[in-house]
């Protein structure tokens, strides 16, 4: 047999295995790429943790709101996300190798797993959160409007109430109309949700809905109180833009006639969620034309109320009334002269 060495460079030997950070390692860098802090300590050991994770909003030392359930064992595997931040990622942990079918099995067994302890975990959260935050809002004080957000905005309380420290609060309820959470507001605009309590889909109502007309949907409770204030319509506070879409899922068919009002972000988030909430369940939406949102543009001089109701254009036809059945043409003398009608003899 021939000596193929010379040709092929010696006796073949697998490749060596590529260098991989730890999981533990690795599920830290997968936080830091989404602008979540990792714990200093990090378990695999299948059970539910929770750590500070430095979002926007932290509150106290016992505010907690990242969390990570992952499984060690074999390929080492399961979530992670923040709850104040609203993310939620899948991991699992790079071995230097193909994985088998097996592997995969045992990935999506214990993904499932994980998101099934997050949600317990997330139910009891939000159930001992509401029972707090009911107790909250009975014990905190009318706000004043002399309140430093509510004299920056130029609005009335309209509801908000003020903590004991100062701070202005304002609630989300349920479509049943039960407390969920709760939303405070420093004297600068900073704004902090109720650690724990449930958000989605969770709104307020400022004004009242039994008159017929328009409902308003807004973002942020300053603009909803200016809607209100300058049209007398009662405006919704989604609370956020990418809670707009489940909102007016739960409101549009109790109040068809709803108009949503965007805000104007210079990165577009409002946009999107607004277009988007707009053409799944058919209701109109405005937005300012300059950056910023509706209080914005009242407190630039303009005229919120013509851009929420422009005028009717009369020579404009409805496509209705365009496409309906003509009626009957009226003669003077049939099929030669018209009634109503302009003719040249």
């Amino acid at each position: 047999m021939a000596d193929l060495t010379s040709i092929f460079g010696g006796a073949w030997s697998p490749p060596a295995p590529k260098p991989v950070a730890s999981p533990e390692d690795q599920l830290r860098s997968a936080m830091l790429e989404i602008g979540i802090t990792p714990p200093e300590k990090i378990f695999l050991d299948g059970a539910l943790h929770r750590f500070r994770s430095n979002t926007k909003g932290e509150g106290g030392h016992t505010d907690k709101p990242g969390w990570y359930v992952v499984f060690g064992d074999g390929v080492p595997a399961g979530r992670f996300g923040c709850w104040r931040a609203g993310v939620e990622v899948s991991f699992k942990a790079e071995m230097g190798r193909e994985l088998t079918q097996a592997d995969e099995m045992a990935i999506a067994r214990r993904t499932n797993e994980a998101r099934t302890l997050r949600d317990a975990e997330k139910k009891k959260s939000q159930e001992a959160a509401a029972n707090t935050v009911d107790t909250i809002w009975t014990g905190c004080m009318g706000a004043s409007p002399e309140h430093p957000y509510l004299a920056r905005k130029g609005i009335k309380p309209n509801g908000a109430r003020v903590t004991g420290d100062g701070r202005l609060v304002v609630p989300l309820y349920d479509e049943d109309g039960v407390l969920s959470t709760l939303q405070y507001i420093d004297n600068e605009g900073g704004k902090l949700y109720h650690p724990g309590g449930a958000t989605g889909g969770k709104f307020n109502i400022i004004g009242n809905t039994e008159e017929p007309g328009p409902l308003y949907v807004a973002e942020g409770f300053a603009t909803a109180a200016t809607i209100h204030e300058i049209t007398g319509r009662p405006c919704v506070v989604a609370y956020s833009a990418s809670n707009i879409v489940p909102v007016v899922a739960t409101l549009h068919t109790l109040y068809p006639d709803m108009v949503i009002v965007a805000d104007h972000d210079a990165s577009g988030v409002g946009q999107k969620y607004a277009e988007q909430a707009s053409a799944k369940y058919g209701v109109r939406m405005v937005m300012p034309p300059t950056l910023g949102d509706a209080n914005d543009y009242a407190q630039a001089g303009n005229d919120l109320n013509l851009l929420l109701n422009p005028p009717k254009i009369e020579w404009l036809v409805p496509a209705d009334d365009f496409c309906a059945q003509p009626a009957p043409i009226k003669w003077f003398v049939k099929n030669w002269i018209q009634q109503e009608a302009l003719i040249m003899v």
